[in-house]
């Protein structure tokens, strides 16, 4: 029982992404039927920001929790003025997502060229 209770933590985050990757497998073949390239990669993108970008579990930085999870227990418990942790760790990322999809875009307009 030692060793379940010693990796605790990593079983936490094992469970969490296998179930993360099964939502994703799910969303790509819901998605798949959206003809347009630019809004399926951006639907695709927001399940991927949303799932997998990590933040602080509490005031130390020595566990990590989904952004989403950290963002809605700081609105629940702490309020808006709290600082929103996870939501800053959410909108950077959703950023460099739209960056990277627009960059992608534009070189692939081009080549149709």
């Amino acid at each position: 029982m030692s060793f379940i209770d010693d990796n605790q933590y990593m079983f936490a985050w094992l469970t969490y992404f296998c179930a993360a990757v099964g939502c994703c497998v799910f969303w790509w073949k819901v998605t798949s039927f959206v003809k347009n390239a630019g809004w399926r990669d951006l639907l695709r993108g927001f399940a991927v920001v949303v799932l997998f970008t990590p933040w602080y579990a509490g005031e130390s930085s020595e566990f990590y929790a989904p952004a989403i999870v950290v963002l809605l227990m700081d609105l629940l418990l702490e309020g808006t003025k709290s600082g929103m942790k996870g939501g800053v760790a959410l909108i950077f990322a959703l950023f460099s997502m739209l960056l990277i999809l627009t960059i992608r875009q534009i070189l692939r307009n081009r080549s149709r060229r």
